[in-house]
């Protein structure tokens, strides 16, 4: 008679699989687990002496087509690492903290290398970000997905007092910061993809940049809730702005009050490889503006006389890469 692993589907082995990444996903637990994965859902602990008048943040996301040029070169480690930034700074960016993160796995057939590595990645990310990795979904869909494809999505959860709600009013005025991102993130990779195919670009080569281009393009996602979530407690932000899909111009408006964005494009450093790309592909820099981050991956609003003191904090919580005024409100 036929069964379940006859039509493609082997339980067994996504348990397996699963109990083998149990211990790593443990170490990811943070006070607020009271119950975490195997269950029929997760249970948060909600700590309301640490949250006056509490408000949950959620937000949910995926890596676009990053993916495919992640498994083209078989670099798929760093693939987990980016589902994580992509959802727990979009919940920093309501001033919430990020503390929970599930997965949806689905695939055609669970291939056990790939599992592993993508899954290695998620709890990589969950460790940097300080969220604990509490459950996920492993689907294998034959018929759906061709064997050797698979999709990710993910969800986060966080925890905020209301009265720290972000953004505040943001006003003609009101200074832009940006934070150095670590390369394309996870956005605008449909148009890398046909920029490397139209112009049939060797990207295993280095092109000069020091390191393969490919690498330069598959670098995960700069996590940064846990240098932003010390100025959210201080009071000292009105904003932030996860440069994402559309870039920084059409981002930034979404937390505009009032006013218009004025940035400083002398001040915005776009990694050479970035630029490398966008000339091989005759992009303008109008549009490469719209949809690529282009050397910065958050922003932070303030207020002209915190300026300092955000910088100062950002370094003192040990972010190292460049923070620049980038921009105004006008």
């Amino acid at each position: 008679g036929l069964d379940y692993k006859s039509a493609g589907v082997d339980i067994d082995k996504a348990n397996v699989l699963i109990s083998d990444l149990k211990k790593e996903i443990s170490k990811t637990y943070n006070k607020y687990v009271l119950s975490g994965i195997g269950g029929f859902g997760a249970l948060i602990n909600v700590d309301l002496s640490e949250f006056e008048d509490p408000v949950i943040s959620i937000s949910t996301d995926g890596v676009g087509t990053k993916l495919l040029l992640a498994k083209k070169y078989d670099m798929i480690d760093g693939i987990g690492v980016d589902l994580v930034a992509m959802n727990v700074d979009d919940v920093i960016c309501t001033g919430a903290k990020p503390i929970a993160f599930v997965d949806y796995y689905a695939c055609g057939k669970l291939i056990d290398d790939i599992y592993k590595r993508v899954l290695g990645g998620i709890i990589e990310g969950c460790r940097i970000a300080g969220v604990a990795l509490v459950g996920g979904e492993t689907a294998e869909m034959p018929g759906l997905y061709r064997d050797d494809e698979f999709d990710l999505s993910g969800t986060a959860i966080g925890l905020g007092s209301k009265r720290n709600s972000l953004p505040k009013e943001i006003l003609p005025g009101d200074v832009l910061i940006g934070l150095e991102s670590s390369g394309f993130h996870s956005n605008g990779y449909s148009l890398v993809r046909k920029i490397i195919e139209s112009k049939n670009l060797d990207v295993t080569k280095d092109y000069g940049f020091g390191s393969p281009l490919v690498k330069l393009l598959l670098e995960p996602t700069r996590i940064y809730c846990r240098y932003l979530y010390p100025l959210v407690e201080s009071g000292l932000v009105k904003g932030f702005v996860h440069v994402t899909g559309g870039g920084i111009v059409e981002n930034t408006i979404r937390v505009v009050s009032q006013g218009t964005v004025s940035l400083y494009y002398d001040k915005i450093r776009t990694p050479e490889f970035m630029n490398f790309i966008i000339e091989e592909g005759g992009v303008t820099k109008e549009e490469a503006f719209r949809v690529f981050n282009m050397g910065v991956g958050m922003i932070v609003v303030s207020d002209k006389k915190n300026v300092d003191k955000v910088i100062e904090t950002l370094r003192s919580v040990g972010f190292e890469h460049w923070v620049d005024i980038i921009g105004a409100i006008v």
